[in-house]
């Protein structure tokens, strides 16, 4: 990939974490605005960033353009920036649930768009983002944001009526497991463990259980099978969990974090 300057409009945690993972990469520029100064001043000094006055100044120095505000940020945001965008930028929204149309329909009918979704994850290099291109994206554009996401963990290209779920699933994911896990961890904590022996058990068993289902060797219910003996341990707790319904409680989670996610574009 030839240099690239990156510039970030907001520099909140999510594009921290993005900022974190493309430190890394060589042939980058990163420059961002914030209207907290003090948000800025803290990405700085923690990151290779160099600091903008202003959104204009973001657009005038970039190539990619992030945008990585709150979603009700977005149209104010491309109000300021539009009169010093032009068809060489590429846009790339981090917004969750506000649709690449009303992006170029805020800031210009031929610019190019590509819609992200990634998760926190990216802090650590296991991110998960999902990505689909705008009408006037380029397979060019969309490589160069798969080169981008790839420095943060996987990417998937998906089209955009997807986008919804893959905010309820990856976006709004992260939480749902850390949930689990200070849930395991506390049974591990009541069942004689301490906090620390309980949560090293609890994650590390998620982490490996996630890497083996990775490795598309067989399903998740296969796997479920290859653990459980009749009888054993594995099926006293999974009568728990088929008898609280967590897999219909687990499926109307992320239908509902989708649904919300098709309201912020309302």
């Amino acid at each position: 990939m030839d240099h690239i300057h990156i510039g970030f409009a907001g520099t909140g945690r999510i594009a921290r974490a993005l900022i974190a993972g493309l430190c890394n990469k060589e042939n980058l520029t990163i420059s961002g605005f914030d209207k907290d100064q003090k948000a800025l001043e803290e990405v700085t000094e923690l990151y290779a960033i160099k600091p903008c006055p202003s959104l204009e100044e973001v657009a005038r120095r970039a190539d990619v353009i992030i945008l990585s505000v709150k979603p009700y940020q977005i149209e104010e945001v491309i109000t300021v920036l539009k009169p010093y965008l032009n068809d060489n930028h590429l846009i790339l929204s981090v917004a969750a649930g506000i649709s690449t149309d009303f992006i170029r329909k805020c800031a210009g009918e031929s610019m190019k768009v590509i819609r992200a979704m990634p998760n926190t994850p990216a802090f650590v290099g296991e991110g998960m983002t999902a990505i689909c291109r705008g009408a006037m994206a380029t397979e060019e554009d969309l490589a160069v944001a798969c080169d981008l996401f790839s420095s943060i963990g996987r990417v998937a290209i998906l089209e955009e009526f997807q986008m919804d779920a893959a905010t309820g699933i990856s976006g709004s994911g992260p939480a749902y497991m850390f949930l689990i896990l200070d849930a395991l961890s506390e049974a591990g904590i009541k069942c004689g463990l301490s906090s620390e022996e309980a949560l090293l058990l609890s994650a590390q068993t998620m982490l490996g259980a996630a890497k083996m289902a990775l490795t598309g060797e067989k399903t998740p219910e296969d796997l479920k099978r290859d653990v459980t003996t009749p009888g054993g341990t594995t099926e006293a707790g999974l009568n728990i969990l088929e008898d609280k319904h967590i897999r219909h409680i687990l499926i109307e989670t992320v239908e509902a974090a989708t649904a919300r996610s098709k309201e912020l574009m309302k």
